[in-house]
């Protein structure tokens, strides 16, 4: 319901997700006000984002050292 007002592509899958991430069940997702799971949503992919890139460079910094060594 939340993302439907967020017009999102894959409602259920994007409460499902913030259910998740949060430890609400659905019914506590849809008592939230929409402007307020907009927000979180932006926010918690904003993070993700953040941690995906801090993960790559960390990857490329060990590939980078790994080949230093050979």
């Amino acid at each position: 319901m939340a993302a439907v007002k967020r017009g999102k592509a894959e409602p259920l899958l994007d409460d499902v997700v913030l259910c998740a991430q949060m430890g609400w069940t659905l019914d506590e997702l849809r008592r939230q006000p929409a402007r307020f799971v907009e927000k979180l949503a932006i926010y918690l992919e904003t993070i993700g984002e953040e941690q995906g890139k801090e993960h790559r460079r960390m990857e490329d910094e060990l590939r980078r050292l790994g080949r230093m060594r050979s």
